[in-house]
C-alpha cells in the first residue's frame, strides 16, 4: 500500500457538472467531479485539457452556489474518459470556504 502524501486527503465523489472556460465563461463540455480535498479536485472528461490551464466548474452545495477554479496539474486515463488532477486557484473560486467546510464534516 502506499503512503498518501498529501497535506488533505481526497475524498471521493461522484458529481456530473460542465467544464467552463474562466476568461469566455464559454462551455467546454461535460465532467464527472470524482475527488476533492482542501488544495485539488479531480474530474473526468472528453474534453480535451493541458498541463497548466485553467477552467471553471460551477454546482451547488446545499443550496449555495460554488464556482471552483482548477489548473490542470495531471492528466491520466480515467474510468470512462481523460482524468485531470487540479489544484484550486483560490481567487477565481466562490463560496471556497463553505465548500472546504463541507468537505471536512459531510463527506466520508
Amino acid at each position: 500500500m502506499i503512503d498518501e502524501k498529501r497535506a488533505f486527503p481526497r475524498k471521493a465523489v461522484s458529481l456530473s457538472t460542465n467544464i467552463f472556460d474562466i476568461e469566455t465563461n464559454a462551455v467546454l463540455g461535460e465532467c464527472i467531479l470524482t475527488d476533492v480535498s482542501k488544495n485539488g479536485f479531480a474530474v473526468e472528461s472528453e474534453v480535451v485539457l493541458s498541463i497548466g490551464q485553467k477552467f471553471g466548474l460551477r454546482f451547488t452545495i446545499l443550496n449555495k452556489d460554488i464556482l471552483l477554479t482548477g489548473e490542470v496539474v495531471r492528466v491520466d486515463n480515467g474510468f470512462f474518459f481523460i482524468l485531470y488532477g487540479s489544484r484550486i486557484v483560490d481567487e477565481f473560486c466562490e463560496n471556497l470556504e463553505f465548500f472546504r467546510k463541507y468537505i471536512d464534516y459531510s463527506l466520508i
